[in-house]
C-alpha cells in the first residue's frame, strides 16, 4: 500500500468517525495538540489500524505518535512487506 492510499484512509478516519474538522487535517498537525485527540480516540485509532490494515499496533503506540505524519509513517512502516 502507497502512502497516498493510507494517507487518504486515515484522512477519512480522521474526519469521518473522529469527526475532526477537514482543515485541521495536514502532516503537521499534531494529534494531541491541534486535534485534541484523546485516550480513547487513540483506542478507536488503534482499532481502525487493525481492521483497516491488518496489524495490531503495540499497547499505548498510537498515543505516542506526534503528528499525523507520524501515524501515516507508523502504518506504512508496519504494513510492509
Amino acid at each position: 500500500m502507497t502512502q497516498q492510499e493510507i494517507q487518504e484512509k486515515v484522512n477519512a478516519f480522521l474526519t469521518g468517525r473522529l469527526e475532526y474538522e477537514p482543515g485541521a487535517i495536514k502532516p503537521e498537525a499534531e494529534l494531541k495538540r491541534a486535534l485534541g485527540m484523546t485516550s480513547l480516540d487513540a483506542v478507536e485509532t488503534s482499532i481502525f489500524i487493525k481492521r483497516t490494515f491488518g496489524f495490531q499496533p503495540e499497547r499505548g503506540a498510537v498515543k505516542t505518535l506526534v503528528t499525523i505524519q507520524d501515524l501515516y509513517d507508523y502504518i506504512e512502516k508496519n504494513t510492509q512487506s
